[in-house]
Parts: C-alpha cells; sequence; structure tokens
C-alpha cells in the first residue's frame, strides 16, 4: 500500500499535493472499524501535511453508528482541530438522502474549521482560498 494512500471497499483516502488536499472519498456505508481506521489515516495524511484542506466526498452515501459518531465528535475532530487544516469540504450530490446526517457533522465541524459544501471535487478546490 502506498504510504501517502488507504483503499478498501469502503473509502478511499489520500494526500493530493498539488493540491495540498487531504481526501476521504466514501464508496460505502461502514462502520466501527472500518470506519475508523480510515478516519485515522486521514488524521495521519493531516498532520504530514499542516495546513492540507480535508474533503469529504458522501456522493456515495455516507452513514454512521452512533458509537462512532461519538467518538468522531470525541476524539477525532478535537485531534483534526490541532493538525493546522482550517477547512473541511464536503461534497455531496444536490439530491441526497444523508443531509440531516452531514448537517450534524457539519455543525460538529463548524466548532473547529470552516465547513463548505459543494457537488465536485474541482469546486471543494475553490473552497477556503480567500479568508
Amino acid at each position: 500500500m502506498n504510504a501517502q494512500m488507504y483503499d478498501s471497499p469502503f473509502c478511499n483516502v489520500q494526500y493530493i499535493e498539488k493540491d495540498h488536499v487531504v481526501l476521504l472519498a466514501w464508496k460505502k456505508a461502514c462502520s466501527f472499524g472500518d470506519y475508523r481506521s480510515p478516519s485515522l489515516f486521514m488524521l495521519w495524511l493531516l498532520q504530514e501535511h499542516p495546513g492540507s484542506r480535508y474533503v469529504v466526498d458522501a456522493r456515495n452515501g455516507f452513514e454512521d453508528e452512533k458509537e462512532d459518531v461519538v467518538w468522531g465528535f470525541t476524539h477525532l475532530i478535537p485531534m483534526m482541530a490541532q493538525t493546522g487544516c482550517q477547512s473541511v469540504i464536503f461534497i455531496m450530490n444536490p439530491d441526497n438522502e444523508i443531509e440531516g446526517e452531514m448537517d450534524m457533522w457539519g455543525n460538529e465541524f463548524c466548532k473547529y474549521f470552516q465547513v463548505f459544501r459543494t457537488d465536485s471535487y474541482e469546486q471543494a478546490l475553490l473552497c477556503g482560498l480567500s479568508k
């Protein structure tokens, strides 16, 4: 496995150097270890590349178990806030069934980061560039 990429049946996580972005693209819903392992890899990439933007591609769906949400809010997001990352961008389909869940995550991320939503990676690259 490439040290800058994590790939599983559930997601792909990678650092895109030319864009200074850590991209986590979900392929399908998962939970517990299948959710937390790539999330921790994403955290490691943010630590390795300070100031990177974090882009979450949720166009192929995104669901969480309650325990994963608690873990994300109490452990993962506060640790992410210590990496120098300032922007979190969600890529979502305009018509989606996960709006409520993404609102919940977005509200929590807003405590630490600028948060944006868009519908493509190209648009995500434009988010958070100016202050």
